[in-house]
């Protein structure tokens, strides 16, 4: 577990008391390794992103962040050290612009935003050039890099 980023052990949640939609789930991802869960609706990829992030508590089992206990933190708690959750709709500010949503995603950090403003820029140059369009007019893939960004 030291050299995992996240560890996911024997996870067993769900949205109702004694039916659980995650049965005994386990993974390790390693610091800069892309991991997809892929699975049909209904399967629990939405319930396994909202028990990791504290959305919802695990009736049993582990979840490890950086090697630090993360179950029952809240979702605030578990942003200050690091994670982020993007939803998959309504997850941009539609009345703000570009910049200000990058702004409120980066209201809790400690360091200047500009450097990584710049960096998320450059990772999507189409938002660089928007930057103070409303986002609420952006199509739903330049939603997405916007709500990733921000994350």
């Amino acid at each position: 577990m030291s050299n995992s980023l996240l560890t996911v052990e024997d996870v067993y949640a769900g949205y109702v008391q004694d039916l659980d939609i995650l049965q005994g789930i386990n993974f390790q991802i390693a610091s800069g390794e892309l991991v997809a869960v892929i699975g049909p609706n209904g399967a629990g990829k939405s319930t396994l992103a909202k028990t990791i992030f504290g959305l919802l508590t695990p009736n049993r089992g582990k979840i490890h962040f950086n090697g630090e206990n993360i179950v029952g933190l809240k979702s605030n708690q578990i942003v200050e050290r690091g994670m982020c959750y993007v939803p998959q709709i309504a997850n941009v500010f539609p009345s703000l612009s570009i910049e200000e949503n990058l702004e409120m995603g980066a209201f809790i950090r400690k360091t200047p935003l500009q450097p990584l403003k710049q960096q998320i820029f450059d990772t999507f140059p189409l938002l660089a050039q928007r930057r103070r369009q409303r986002a609420g007019t952006l199509s739903g893939g330049e939603r997405q890099q916007l709500a990733m960004g921000r994350a």
